[in-house]
């Protein structure tokens, strides 16, 4: 194509100035996505690859699969295409892209850009000394872009994922458990039955349970209970604490009802140690009963059932936990340890399962491993064998979504694990991000945002991976001003 200007469709392209334009619209392209654009309109009409792209733009340069996923989608916003039913380029499934508009020769220009339709440099849009787009590209080399295409669940709107972000009901947020045994070695414990809890208030759909990363930085507090309410804008708070002194297990509870600082329900549990999922399970239906939710039969059995019978093995498991949120190579070790025992007592305890493989794939994603292929090979693995032994789960195919996505470059994969998991549990706040996140790169930006929102919702302290990924779509649909509030946040 050389550097003259060139028409693709009803669009001139300007590869001297990077500038993209028809009538009094304009914009103008990254060089490397112009180089794209380029390639891909020397080659119209064929379908390319990914590899000859990375190969012929990013010459001697390693791509991440996600850089040319987003260059695409600069090119399509360009182009004001839609990825569903696209006019300019076309997505072949794990095969390539096609540039389907003609391409043509100008033989004369009389088509000038006036001044009026150029848009100031994204710098004004900041005020401080940095572009929006480079910040957006950080971001998404840096934390985490998926790529998806196809059609999934959430395509209708009948779907029942998409019924579930307009469900409501009541909402509860359960507090970090006390360890009050005075010694820290029983946190684990605390930390096991808080995330347990909310794990199986989760899978009923009637009510929105605030997730684990957002209470968590709770433990060891004594919160006001109006301070927590006007931060999460919950009707019910559930407060506890636990102590474990030889063989016996204390566990008191609490459950208050915020609109009137009421308690609704508390009870006093002294059970020897071998009873605490037996306990937990008490726990759970009490305060269904309390909140006088009517299960469905999926549900009534979902929240009854028990991961592992096996004391020791569950004492293991929430050990590993522990180790793993500490996220450094050493505790990421020391919990993969844990779970192996975990496993070893009870070989069809499926959490363990899932939760070895997420420290094998975080040994590839963080770069810990001496043979990174490898690794990700082994979460695979493992990830499958966790759905095969308990495909009723929620954890065990976020697992595999997980590993699908940042092991093995799978969306399309990914995405379908991630949708099992929230049908399973209709709470899943990272579930929802997953597939926000991935309906981004496929050009569906309005579905992303709705889900991610829905994610934030249930997980009102989001982590910096929320805001980004918020902050990227917002900035796909031309939303500047809180897109730049959302990415500064």
């Amino acid at each position: 194509m050389g550097e003259e200007k060139f028409r693709i469709g009803d669009w001139q392209v300007d590869p001297k100035t990077g500038r993209v334009f028809r009538g009094g619209q304009e914009t103008r392209l990254e060089p490397k996505a112009m180089e794209v654009l380029l390639y891909l309109a020397q080659h119209a009409g064929e379908m390319v690859t990914r590899q000859e792209l990375e190969e012929n733009v990013w010459t001697g340069t390693v791509v991440s699969y996600e850089a040319l996923s987003v260059t695409i989608n600069k090119i399509r916003k360009a182009f004001q295409d839609d990825s569903r039913q696209s006019k300019y380029i076309e997505t072949l499934a794990k095969r390539g892209y096609r540039l389907v508009a003609p391409v043509s020769n100008i033989v004369t220009d009389n088509e000038a850009v006036p001044r009026s339709s150029i848009q100031p440099p994204a710098s004004k849009i900041f005020p401080f000394n940095i572009t929006l787009p480079s910040l957006l590209m950080a971001i998404f080399v840096l934390v985490i872009p998926l790529g998806l295409g196809g059609y999934y669940l959430f395509d209708r709107n009948d779907s029942p994922i998409s019924s579930m972000l307009d469900q409501t009901g009541p909402s509860i947020a359960v507090l970090p458990f006390s360890n009050i045994s005075g010694n820290p070695e029983q946190d684990y414990i605390a930390y096991g039955l808080t995330e347990d809890i909310i794990t199986d208030l989760s899978r009923v759909s009637r009510l929105l349970v605030i997730s684990r990363s957002s209470v968590a930085g709770y433990t060891g507090q004594n919160p006001d209970l109006e301070e927590i309410n006007s931060i999460f804008g919950v009707h019910y708070i559930l407060t506890g604490s636990v102590r474990k002194a030889s063989d016996r297990l204390r566990i008191a509870v609490q459950l208050v009802d915020t609109r009137n600082n009421r308690q609704v329900w508390g009870e006093r549990y002294d059970r020897s140690a071998s009873e605490f999922v037996t306990v937990q399970d008490e726990i759970t239906q009490k305060i269904v009963s309390a909140l006088v939710i009517r299960l469905t039969n999926e549900e009534q059995i979902a929240i009854t059932r028990h991961y592992t019978n096996n004391l020791e093995a569950h004492d293991y498991y929430l050990r590993g936990r522990a180790l793993y949120n500490s996220i450094t190579k050493e505790g990421n070790n020391l919990a993969r340890k844990m779970f192996a025992k975990a496993i070893e007592l009870d070989p069809d305890f499926a959490r363990a399962y899932g939760a070895m493989a997420l420290t094998y794939v975080d040994d590839y994603r963080r770069k810990w491993s001496r043979h990174p292929t490898e690794s990700a090979e082994q979460a695979l693995k493992i990830a499958r064998q966790a759905v095969q032994i308990d495909n009723s789960a929620a954890v065990p195919h976020w697992v595999l979504g997980y590993v699908y996505l940042y092991g093995k470059k799978n969306p399309d994969k990914a995405i379908s694990s991630a949708e099992k998991a929230i049908l399973l549990n209709p709470n899943y706040a990272d579930a929802y991000a997953l597939l926000a996140s991935a309906y981004s790169f496929n050009g569906r930006s309005d579905d992303a945002i709705r889900l991610n929102r829905h994610a934030m919702k249930l997980n009102p302290t989001s982590s910096v991976v929320y805001y980004a990924n918020l902050g990227r779509d917002l900035y796909f649909k031309d939303n500047l001003d809180e897109a730049t509030k959302t990415l500064q946040e």
